[in-house]
């Protein structure tokens, strides 16, 4: 299984689905970490257009923004609270 798992940090313009399935978990800067809130807002539109629906693959964010799907560019398939550190967030997955 170890020879499947691949863990990568680069920049998501660069991102190519190389096999025909796959999962992507990100937990990407965002304006309470690293950016600001134009810049996380800029990076979720990125994601979007990155992450398009595709047989066989399934994405998986966190954010604390309440725009997250609409910057995205779409609704998610099913959301979970959660907390990361002291940051309320959710969890937006696309599977379907």
């Amino acid at each position: 299984m170890a020879d499947k798992i691949v863990f990568e940090k680069r920049d998501i313009r660069n991102f190519e689905r190389k096999s025909e399935k796959g999962t992507v978990i990100v937990n990407p800067p965002y304006g309470d970490r690293l950016l600001d809130i134009k810049q996380a807002s800029e990076l979720y539109k990125i994601m979007g257009e990155k992450f398009v629906r595709t047989k066989g693959w399934a994405y998986y964010m966190i954010s604390p923004s309440e725009d997250f799907e609409d910057d995205f560019g779409r609704k998610a398939d099913k959301r979970r609270k959660l907390y990361n550190g002291m940051i309320k967030c959710q969890l937006y997955m696309y599977f379907k």
